[in-house]
């Protein structure tokens, strides 16, 4: 409880409340009137705390949603929707001494470690800086960099210190860069210094950063007299955005806005698929319909997967809403994501453009929200309170009555399925916006290749495709959904493969680090030269990764510049634009991972080509071939976008519906041909599915938990309880996982099934935890 009119608390306002003996911060989250009211005796409140609110009404009435539906508390839902700079926190730091430690003295920590630690990081960094850094991933992995910190602070040459860490309540400033009068030395630089002077305008901070220039690079620029840092507070004039019809629009995209247009003057709720080929033009749609909505006093977020993987779409909103856009982006500081945040509470932001947590930015009067591929499996978050963002953004448009899009040129089959039955709308566009067709497919059955002696990883006509692109000076993108050099080794004598001591899987090959890697738990050893099994010089990699696709490339055309993009080669802000305006510049061949397939639009690729299309198709996973079908086809769809192209599929099994219809760029006969498997089987959109897991490091512990809430949930009579059985990948990071699988058509009833018999026994259980997954 608390004097109402001494202390003047609201709705989101940072509080310290008595825990026990503890003082701990809160947030208020019932109005004071309701307080009042209660019966109960109350403790006083300590203090407000003097920073801005952390939420306002939506945002609590979307972490309440979030709560209800992921089965999860309300603290845990708040914990998505408030920024993590809204409130103090307590930090911990590494302080190192002036010299590093004699040579000798710590034989037992690598010695290029040591080094980095005292010639790479300030006086003063955080833990997580160092396991980021990419010279310090290839000295041990999370587990191994945490004991070397605690032997050289058991050493004195480094001490732990804590701080309270300030919530971010100063005035909206923006670091900003713009071209000195002096020369610098180096390439990088010197590039930093051509790239402001092109912009002419100070360019922010978090531009050139995301542009692919790291922080040293502008250090440097910044020393040398070649770039001038300086803090500006930003001018937020509301520009006026007027639409005028542009010249070249399809009829698909005037029938696409029109029909927008009319949704939103109705000023109701509605949700609108909009299905388009790769090349159709989403954008455009996308940008005029928001050109109507901002012009009309409303504002708009727009969600795209990954940020950091688009920058041309960030771009594209930019280029039409200026200073009126927040891009919430990775290259961004914590400090300054908090500004954007509070630019949006402020109302100097129109359009919001981000990923998953955009979905909550404080902005007023949305009327539409946008979600850029929304098949896209990076919109539901894997951890606590593991929400999906279509679902978060479909609730923010039916509590403020506005439009929620979706766009995709491979939806999702529950999303497909809902519009052709008319629960939701339906816009396709069927055409490419420059009038071109989508690239023809090849399918290259590798079986018969193997059969004919190519043991290589590229088939005979691959290579050929490849050899006419540099020929003629086109470019190539390559997907192949593996990083590292192989995807396993195995011995020819014994049969063994090295696997993680911690998880269930196989290690693999990073061979330009040297190294054999979990992908799981970043468990990490070098690779052997002999069998650890038998000692026989028989071990061989196996599972082509991008770095050996990359390899093989370079080694067939030495004369090609060839460009991997994965995980292992964007550790870091700015890499994903700098491998791309490497690729764009000079490069002749892409390979990479999923960051390849998406928000890729480079005129002079004319071949795209899957290395191994099986990768993930035969995984345990009913949406396994549905990603597959959706990788593909948007693989393919990078080819061809100013300029007729082809793709090659290379595949051991070319008669799957997956490929034999993405081949074809034939969405409709793949989803309805899924749609009638999930049908006869139980799966979404048929049933909604939940997935209880139990985990612990006790085997037979985690077992006999399942087992036991396994029985009471097919006591209860809400669902098809199936299991419970081994996850996929039974351990990781030395802890059993088991699952039960959970098929209803009373997903409510489940939910109360959960909350009131099995969460009360979670939270007694000793030696395991549970993991509750609804809609994964």
């Amino acid at each position: 409880t608390y004097d109402a009119g001494t202390l003047d608390i609201a709705l989101g306002d940072v509080v310290r409340v008595p825990l026990g003996r503890r003082e701990v911060l809160a947030y208020a989250v019932t109005p004071v009137r309701e307080v009042a009211a209660t019966q109960h005796a109350l403790k006083a409140v300590t203090e407000r705390v003097a920073v801005p609110r952390a939420f306002d009404d939506t945002g609590l009435h979307l972490a309440q949603f979030i709560a209800d539906h992921y089965v999860c508390t309300l603290g845990e839902a708040l914990e998505a929707v408030v920024l993590s700079g809204a409130i103090p926190r307590m930090r911990e730091w590494i302080v190192r001494g002036e010299n590093a430690p004699e040579p000798g003295r710590f034989p037992s920590i690598p010695k290029r470690l040591l080094a980095l630690v005292w010639e790479a990081f300030p006086e003063r960094f955080a833990f997580e800086a160092l396991v980021r850094h990419p010279d310090a991933r290839r000295s041990g992995d999370r587990a191994s960099l945490l004991r070397y910190v605690a032997a050289l602070v058991r050493g004195g040459v480094l001490r732990r210190e804590r701080s309270l860490a300030e919530a971010r309540t100063r005035e909206y400033r923006m670091r900003v860069l713009e071209r000195g009068a002096r020369e610098v030395r180096g390439t990088k630089a010197q590039a930093l210094a051509s790239f402001l002077g092109d912009r002419g305008a100070p360019v922010p901070r978090a531009d050139a950063l995301l542009a692919g220039f790291s922080n040293a690079v502008i250090a440097r620029a910044v020393k040398a007299g070649a770039v001038i840092e300086r803090e500006i507070v930003p001018s937020r004039t509301r520009a006026r955005i007027r639409s005028p019809q542009v010249p070249g629009a399809t009829g698909e995209q005037r029938a696409a806005l029109e029909r927008l247009h009319a949704l939103l003057d109705e000023r109701t709720f509605s949700e609108t698929l909009l299905y388009g080929v790769t090349g159709s033009g989403k954008t455009y749609v996308y940008v005029e319909a928001i050109k109507r909505v901002v012009d009309a006093g409303g504002r708009a977020i727009v969600l795209v997967p990954e940020i950091s993987l688009t920058p041309q779409t960030a771009r594209h909103f930019e280029a039409a809403f200026g200073e009126r856009v927040a891009v919430l982006h990775s290259a961004l500081s914590e400090r300054e994501r908090f500004d954007a945040w509070q630019a949006c509470a402020a109302g100097e932001i129109d359009v919001a453009v981000g990923a998953r947590s955009a979905v909550f930015a404080p902005l007023s009067g949305v009327r539409l929200l946008v979600v850029d591929e929304a098949h896209e499996a990076s919109y539901k978050q894997d951890s606590v309170p593991r929400y999906h963002a279509v679902a978060v953004a479909r609730e923010r448009m039916r509590r403020e009555r506005g439009v929620l899009v979706l766009g995709s040129a491979t939806p999702s089959v529950e999303s497909y399925a809902a519009a052709k039955s008319g629960k939701i709308g339906l816009l396709e566009l069927h055409s490419r916006a420059t009038k071109l067709p989508l690239p023809t497919v090849s399918i290259v059955d590798l079986a018969r290749e193997f059969e004919s002696g190519n043991r290589r990883i590229f088939s005979a006509a691959l290579v050929q495709a490849l050899s006419e692109r540099l020929t003629c000076g086109e470019k190539t993108v390559l997907f192949v959904n593996r990083r590292g050099s192989a995807g396993f080794l195995l011995c020819r004598t014994c049969g063994a493969v090295p696997e993680c001591p911690r998880c269930s899987v196989s290690l693999a090959a990073h061979r330009s680090e040297g190294l054999l890697r979990c992908h799981y738990c970043d468990y990490q050893t070098t690779i052997p030269e002999r069998c650890p099994a038998c000692g026989a010089a028989t071990i061989r990699e196996f599972g082509a990764g991008t770095e050996r696709v990359a390899e093989e490339v370079a080694r067939l055309f030495p004369a090609a510049r060839v460009v991997r993009m994965d995980s292992d080669t964007t550790t870091r802000v700015g890499d994903h634009a700098r491998l791309l305006r490497v690729f764009e510049t000079e490069g002749d061949v892409l390979v990479g991972t999923q960051m390849v397939a998406k928000g890729l639009d480079y005129p002079d690729v004319t071949l795209a080509g899957v290395v191994a299309a099986d990768i993930g198709l035969h995984l345990p996973d009913f949406r396994a071939a549905e990603r597959t079908f959706s990788l593909i086809a948007q693989v393919c769809g990078r080819s061809g976008r100013a300029r007729p192209g082809e793709a090659i599929v290379q595949t051991y099994a070319p008669e799957h519906p997956a490929i034999r219809f993405a081949a074809a760029h034939d969405y409709d006969g793949f989803a309805e041909r899924e749609l009638d498997e999930r049908a006869q089987l139980g799966f979404p959109p048929a049933r909604r599915l939940t997935y209880l897991g139990v985990i612990g490091r006790s085997r037979s512990r985690a077992w006999q938990t399942a087992l036991q809430y396994a029985q009471l949930l097919r006591e209860q009579d809400v669902a098809e309880v199936l299991g419970p059985a081994a996850y996929p990948i039974a351990r990781v990071n030395a802890e059993w996982r088991y699952r039960i699988a959970l098929k209803t058509l009373k997903p409510a009833a489940l939910r109360a099934a959960l909350r009131e018999r099995i969460l009360p026994l979670a939270h007694a259980a000793r030696g395991t935890r549970l993991a509750i997954n609804v809609d994964p």
